[in-house]
């Protein structure tokens, strides 16, 4: 569900449409720094290290989109993948990666419908996440 905010600037009524991103990354700095960036862009941002947490929160509320670290430290990120699959409301998801994904990876990125994008460049990783809400705004 995106959220419809609305607020008046200079007597202008303005509506601004806010995507929920789940951010999942085991770097507290890094998912700090992610969410930072993603609220001033107008995101509803929620961040964990956790996959085993990440997906209790995706059963429980409604995102939009899952940024996803394809590192782990307490889950497999193709089981994280395989059982999100299976959440009622799917989101978008964008796996990220500090190394070239092997072909295996890549696969397995593909089966769920996920886009990979490498984590190290922060400008792309933001035009990845920009791209799909935008692209939410046209399906819905």
């Amino acid at each position: 569900m995106i959220r419809v905010t609305a607020h008046s600037f200079r007597g202008i009524h303005i509506v601004a449409l806010m995507a929920k991103l789940l951010i999942v990354e085991c770097d507290d700095h890094t998912n700090g720094r992610f969410q930072e960036m993603f609220a001033a862009r107008g995101f509803d941002t929620f961040g964990t290290w956790s996959g085993h947490e990440a997906l209790k929160l995706l059963e429980s509320a409604e995102f939009n989109i899952v940024l996803v670290d394809n590192y782990l430290p307490d889950l497999y990120v193709g089981d994280f993948l395989e059982r999100l699959s299976r959440v009622p409301v799917q989101p978008i998801i964008v796996v990220m990666h500090q190394s070239l994904p092997t072909d295996w990876e890549l696969s397995l990125f593909a089966s769920v419908g996920a886009f990979t994008v490498d984590k190290t460049d922060t400008v792309k990783v933001c035009a990845a996440v920009i791209a799909c809400r935008d692209g939410m705004r046209w399906r819905s």
